[in-house]
C-alpha cells in the first residue's frame, strides 16, 4: 500500500491514502482516497472482473453492477427508475447495505470498520467511516 502525493497548487500538499477493501473475507479492491468529507471518494482498482461475476464474487459482483446503476440514475435517471432499482436491492441484496462487514486495511494495517459503499462508473467509490 502506498500514499501518492499530489498538489492543488503551488503552495498546499496532499497525501493521497491507499486502502485495500474486504467485505467479510473477500478482497474486493484497492482504494486512492481523492476526496475528503464526512463520506470519502475516490478510485478503485479491483482484484476481480465484476462484470463477468466469478465464483466467489458471484453475488457481490451483482451488487457492484445495481449500485453503479443507481448511481447513474440519481445522476441522469428519473426517480421511478431509481425507486424501481431500490426495490431490486431490497428484494435481493440488503445483506450487503445491512453489514457490518466492510472494511478498510490502511497502509498500516489497521482495520477500519465502514457502512457499506457506494459504486460508481469510471472504477470511482464512496464510502463512510462505520461510526459505532
Amino acid at each position: 500500500m502506498s500514499m501518492r502525493l499530489f498538489s492543488f497548487n503551488q503552495t498546499d500538499t496532499y497525501y493521497m491514502k491507499t486502502s485495500e477493501l474486504f467485505w467479510k473475507n473477500l478482497h474486493i479492491g484497492t482504494l486512492t482516497e481523492t476526496n475528503w468529507d464526512m463520506r470519502s471518494s475516490g478510485d478503485i482498482l479491483y482484484h476481480f472482473n465484476y462484470l463477468e461475476s466469478p465464483i466467489p464474487f458471484e453475488r457481490l459482483a451483482a451488487f457492484i453492477q445495481l449500485s453503479i446503476k443507481q448511481s447513474n440514475c440519481l445522476k441522469n435517471g428519473t426517480e421511478e427508475a431509481y425507486h424501481l432499482l431500490c426495490l431490486e436491492e431490497e428484494k435481493y441484496f440488503m445483506d450487503f447495505v445491512d453489514s457490518t462487514d466492510w472494511f478498510l486495511v490502511n497502509e498500516s494495517g489497521e482495520k477500519q470498520a465502514i457502512l457499506c459503499p457506494i459504486f460508481h462508473d469510471n472504477n470511482e467509490i464512496t464510502w463512510q467511516i462505520e461510526l459505532n
